[in-house]
């Protein structure tokens, strides 16, 4: 596995430089091969030269959607509509007979496609599929297949290109590290990006321009590490102290801006756990002089600390759906948080 994608890039780079010369040398001779430095009078004589070809033109793709992938629970494949046309695929791999529930999460990748990671309620035996509405793009049955086992905490995210990438806290290693492909499914690589001491949980995130940031939480609190969009990572083997200083349930992340991200989680208090917001630059220094309180969720505490909803909005403003309420806030079933720090319950 590639050290936060060095040699692999070194190899790109490698390569972008022989066409570059070969491209130059190219350039430099005429029709029949003959050094540009040819006489004058040599030249004269030779037939004109045919004029370049236009060079293919390097694809484009429209933006890729910031944020996290969107998480479901389905109690049957047949449930979420999005996998209807690609059930046979996914009954290859679970059997026809399999019985939910499910873990789905779905991802917009570019050009209006999407890649979904379905797997088991205990997240085994997971399956990356990409596919453009009815037509199903590639297929990935063992999306983790070489590394080193047990591989937890399986997280989708987009590339800038129109591929996908996996994120996974490799539990052996103690290493959160990425798989990658490319828009037509073919391999990019593989890439650590940090060695956190615990992940009980492991969120991802991908925002245009930014690269990918990927949070781990613990009970020793929470640990991240952004890789940028060429592969390196930006904070160093160790990543970066962010979030919660103790235990606390997964994160969820949003880029507010494009120089800025928010990291939102329940932390364990008296009466309650109460959700608290984060605020960063790219650099994962705080912009915030602390963390602000969202309040504390109403209805009996889960056995396991849910994911957290949160998008953005606007640019400087997140808003988090909670279903059951906020303690003292009325009817209220949304917060809102902006740039400033202010909260609002809409």
């Amino acid at each position: 596995m590639a050290r936060a994608g060095r040699a692999f890039w070194t190899d790109v780079t490698r390569r972008a430089s022989w066409l570059l010369v070969a491209a130059l040398v190219a350039c430099s001779r005429g029709p029949s091969g003959a050094s540009g430095s040819a006489s004058a009078s040599a030249s004269a004589s030779a037939p004109a030269a045919e004029p370049a070809s236009t060079p293919t033109p390097t694809p484009t793709f429209a933006p890729v959607p910031a944020g996290e992938a969107r998480r479901s629970t389905v109690a049957r494949l047949e449930a979420d509509p999005s996998l209807l046309p690609h059930l046979p695929a996914l009954r290859d791999h679970f059997g026809v007979g399999a019985k939910g529930p499910f873990l789905v999460q779905h991802v917009e990748l570019a050009e209006g496609r999407v890649a979904v990671l379905v797997a088991r309620v205990d997240e085994s035996d997971p399956i990356a599929l990409a596919f453009d509405r009815d037509q199903l793009l590639w297929t990935k049955p063992r999306p983790v297949a070489g590394i080193l086992s047990p591989v937890n905490g399986l997280t989708l995210t987009a590339r800038p290109d129109g591929g996908a990438v996996v994120f996974a806290w490799v539990a052996p290693l103690h290493l959160v590290a990425a798989r990658m492909w490319a828009d037509d499914g073919n391999p990019f690589g593989d890439f650590e990006l940090f060695a956190p001491d615990a992940c009980d949980a492991l969120s991802a995130a991908y925002g245009p321009g930014v690269g990918w940031l990927a949070v781990c939480t613990g009970a020793q609190g929470t640990h991240a590490q952004r890789m940028r969009e060429d592969a390196t990572i930006a904070w160093g083997h160790a990543g970066a102290a962010l979030g919660a200083t103790s235990r606390s349930g997964p994160a969820s992340i949003a880029f507010d801006t494009s120089t800025s991200l928010m990291l939102l989680e329940q932390v364990p208090a008296v009466g309650g756990d109460r959700l608290l917001a984060y605020r960063y630059d790219l650099d994962g220094q705080p912009l915030w002089a602390a963390p602000v309180d969202l309040g504390t969720d109403l209805g009996p505490r889960p056995t396991r600390p849910p994911r957290i909803d949160a998008h953005v909005i606007r640019e400087g403003l997140v808003r988090v759906e909670r279903p059951q309420g906020v303690a003292g806030r009325g009817a209220a079933r949304t917060t809102e948080v902006t740039a400033t720090g202010e909260v609002r319950f809409p």
